[in-house]
């Protein structure tokens, strides 16, 4: 049984279309607010914080227009 090493890649989510794609945002999204422009359900959000070191997940709802952390 072989060990392999992960590895970690990243392209424009425009072009992954046969791929399952998380969208990492530079900024913590606001969960508070509706999305403008509505986005497709179910499409996972990612945020890095820094002070905890951890990713955070946010999904969209069923009507597209609010984030919920998973």
């Amino acid at each position: 049984m072989a060990i392999n090493r992960t590895s970690l890649s990243a392209q424009s989510i425009t072009t992954a279309q046969d791929s399952i794609v998380i969208e990492v945002r530079e900024n913590e999204p606001n969960i508070y607010r509706d999305l403008d422009p509505p986005q497709p359900p179910g499409k996972l959000i990612g945020y890095y914080n820094g002070v905890s070191g951890f990713v955070e997940l946010y999904v969209v709802s069923a009507n597209g227009l609010r984030l919920m952390p998973v």
